[in-house]
């Protein structure tokens, strides 16, 4: 591997979350533990790592708010496309937090299925 394509994706892998020792093994030996802990204090890793945190803290936060207001709005109003609403959100929501979604439970760009209206109306809504 090239030193700038070693330094990029050990960057890249830090930030993310990998421990040094961590980047090292994933690196196969191309980088010595030493060379990558100067270039995280030379290059300022550590703030990159905690700003990525935080935005995707904030993202996750949004996501959340949405899926609160989506079920909100569907108590109020429970219509299919408020229904809809919640299924995406809580989709997103799912594919954010890198939960892999069934093949039945994927969300087609089609209709809703009456059997999942029935099922949100009686286990989100409380209707029955």
């Amino acid at each position: 591997m090239k030193s700038v394509v070693i330094y990029e994706e050990a960057k890249r892998l830090f930030i993310e979350g990998y421990s040094l020792d961590a980047i090292v093994e994933l690196l196969k030996g191309n980088v010595a533990r030493k060379t990558l802990f100067n270039w995280c204090k030379e290059h300022s890793w550590e703030d990159q790592r905690r700003k990525r945190i935080t935005s995707t803290s904030d993202l996750q936060d949004d996501l959340i708010e949405i899926v609160r207001t989506a079920i909100r709005e569907t108590k109020a109003n429970p219509t299919p496309h408020n229904i809809y609403a919640i299924v995406k959100a809580v989709s997103a929501m799912k594919l954010f937090q890198g939960i892999q979604l069934e093949p039945e439970e994927e969300i087609k760009n089609t209709a809703i299925k009456e059997e999942t209206i029935k099922q949100i109306e009686r286990d989100i809504l409380g209707i029955e």
